[in-house]
């Protein structure tokens, strides 16, 4: 299949302050604005209502009840709820997500806790990942394989090019911050309580840099944000980058990765903004390893000042990477695919905010 014409949807996720990801994405080859072949790919599912609206997009925008992908980022609620509706309800060629739970024979040399075993470790975790959980027995139900996505794996096409590939985390990553993680049971080293301050002060910024409030190095985020995929697309000649809520740790092993594979990801086309445009996800580190003309911003239609933060708004306007907001509006970007209607209006970027709460 020739494949000149590549759209992602990042759907409407939270009506209120509650920001999640519900992404879709379909290519393959498009002539006379029509689709003659399509691969379609739902990239996270966000809530219960997303689900469901991500079910009615397939069908009705996609015209399809086939999925052939489904990838999880990470077991979040407000990524993995609505994943159970998609794998309910439409065909599913192979989901690929981590199941924590499967990872006792790693871990359990870190146990200090005689009394921990084998089943008490898997039960914990089910329970605290619950959706993911919910998500495995379906696909069992249903006779759909699951694919552990670490580092390095890719989804290709026919001629083995790699159209979907994972630049992190790596197994030994991904292994500590289940280690490090207050969902696994308190047995293990490293396991630790991020806590965030809640005193903010008003500044003001302007385009110059030396306003910037924006960390220089990487602020902190949850191990379960870091366990984020963070997915390289190279689709009908467009460079796309996902982030789903990974952190800077996480950003920065998935950056040294690319640069050993000879991937350059200051040469993109589109950037989604991790953790809903969280302060806490980026850097000025990070942003002078990465570029793309347009970032997009998975966000709650009340989400702000935190989902998304006007400190990183600030930062992408600097460094000329326009940035767009889901914001109750689901966004579309497409090449080469046919025109859409009521899905191509011209979209209002977020505005530089001079004032902002540090």
């Amino acid at each position: 299949m020739e494949i000149n014409a590549i759209e992602i949807d990042f759907l409407a996720v939270g009506a209120n302050s509650k920001s999640g990801d519900a992404i879709a994405m379909r290519f393959g080859n498009c002539s006379n604005n029509r689709w003659n072949e399509q691969t379609i790919v739902v990239i996270d599912g966000g809530d219960k209502p997303a689900g469901e609206a991500m079910v009615n997009h397939v069908q009705q925008i996609y015209k399809s009840d086939k999925v052939d992908r489904v990838i999880l980022t990470h077991p979040d609620g407000d990524h993995a709820s609505g994943l159970r509706t998609v794998v309910e309800e439409l065909k599913v060629g192979k989901i690929w997500m981590h199941r924590p739970w499967n990872h006792w024979k790693e871990l359990q040399r870190f146990c200090h806790d005689g009394r921990i075993t084998t089943n008490s470790f898997v039960e914990r975790l089910r329970r605290a990942y619950d959706y993911a959980d919910q998500i495995e027995n379906i696909a069992l139900e249903k006779g759909i394989k699951i694919f552990p996505p670490h580092q390095g794996s890719y989804y290709h096409n026919g001629d083995q090019n790699s159209l979907i590939k994972v630049l992190g985390p790596g197994k030994d990553f991904y292994l500590s911050l289940i280690q490090e993680s207050d969902k696994t049971p308190r047995m293990l080293e490293g396991t630790s309580t991020k806590t965030f301050s809640s005193t903010k002060v008003t500044k003001h910024e302007t385009m110059d840099y030396s306003t910037e409030n924006l960390a220089a190095v990487s602020e902190s985020t949850s191990a379960e944000n870091n366990m984020s995929l963070v997915l390289y697309i190279t689709i009908a000649g467009k460079k796309i980058l996902l982030t789903g809520d990974s952190g800077c740790d996480a950003l920065y092993k998935a950056i040294y990765y690319a640069k050993q594979q000879g991937i350059d990801l200051k040469q993109l086309d589109l950037l989604q903004i991790p953790h809903h445009g969280s302060r806490h996800n980026l850097s000025q580190g990070i942003l002078s390893e990465i570029y793309a003309p347009l970032g997009i911003i998975s966000c709650a239609a009340n989400g702000e000042p935190d989902h998304p933060s006007p400190i990183v708004i600030n930062s992408l306007i600097r460094r000329s990477i326009v940035p767009y907001r889901t914001k109750g509006v689901s966004l579309r970007y497409s090449h080469n695919a046919p025109p859409r209607p009521g899905w191509d209006n011209i979209v209002t970027p977020a505005p530089f905010q001079y004032i902002v709460q540090v």
